[in-house]
């Protein structure tokens, strides 16, 4: 089980990595970006996303780094926290926005299961008691 549970981790974050990796390359030395098949409101707001120049760039460096703390063991609740809200945007845009459920959903059940098995590192965002300020 734990080898199965390394292997999600790592798929999970070459994905992401990859796909940061990837735009960069896109904005940077111009390699080919592939084409998606969109609903008129999906194709709107990515258009208008793009347009604002902000917007990418910051999904990509969260994918880069998201995906680059998913590999090691010791950095992979953090991985878990940067890709979190990226992820839940992605479930949201294709539920929503670009009926294609199916995938947003498959990227948040992943997620999901990954921060299960990384459970004991989130256990004491649940048990702080408060400490003294300084």
């Amino acid at each position: 089980m734990h080898k199965l549970a390394t292997l999600a981790r790592w798929l999970f974050a070459a994905f992401y990595a990859y796909i940061g990796v990837a735009w960069f390359s896109h904005a940077l030395f111009g390699t080919p970006w592939p084409e998606h098949q969109e609903t008129p409101t999906a194709h709107a707001l990515t258009t208008a996303l793009t347009d604002s120049g902000l917007v990418d760039p910051m999904i990509a460096s969260a994918c880069l780094a998201g995906g680059v703390l998913l590999l090691f063991r010791r950095t992979a609740p953090l991985g878990i926290v940067v890709l979190a809200p990226l992820v839940i945007g992605i479930f949201l845009f294709h539920l929503l926005l670009n009926d294609n459920w199916p995938w947003g959903t498959f990227h948040l059940a992943w997620l999901a299961v990954l921060a299960w098995l990384h459970r004991d590192a989130f256990r004491p965002l649940w048990n702080y008691r408060g400490g003294r300020a300084s």
